[in-house]
């Protein structure tokens, strides 16, 4: 790929909503990044919960939504890696404000799984 297809490819991949990306084209790849508070995805006061692992995603027990309440150290769902379930833990208390997997989705190291917006319990 030229430097203009290059651009090209950049200014068609900004109307799209994506963190992360990787592109391989023959022998060329593009690997790109955004920051989310830059995109304006996320304010300040809004974290991510993220997994732990590379797994299937699972909910335990009452199933997070967008409004539920969760308090720190809350279990708000599993990781299934190699038989084995592993619970994922809130690090905030807050309100959750996205849910970003599905029950049975497969999930990446480090991949988002839900946005909260600490402190909020209203």
């Amino acid at each position: 790929m030229n430097e203009k297809q290059i651009k090209a490819l950049i200014d068609q991949l900004s109307n799209y909503n994506f963190v992360h990306a990787e592109i391989k084209i023959d022998d060329f790849e593009l690997k790109l990044d955004r920051d989310e508070l830059a995109t304006g995805k996320i304010s300040k006061d809004e974290i991510t919960i993220n997994s732990p692992m590379i797994g299937i995603f699972h909910t335990s027990g009452q199933a997070i939504k967008v409004g539920s309440v969760i308090k720190e150290h809350m279990v708000v769902g599993q990781v299934e890696s190699m038989k084995l379930f592993n619970d994922i833990v809130a690090t905030t208390a807050g309100k959750v404000s996205a849910v970003l997997c599905q029950d049975g989705q497969a999930v990446e190291f480090d991949q988002p799984l839900f946005k909260v917006v600490q402190g909020a319990v209203e």
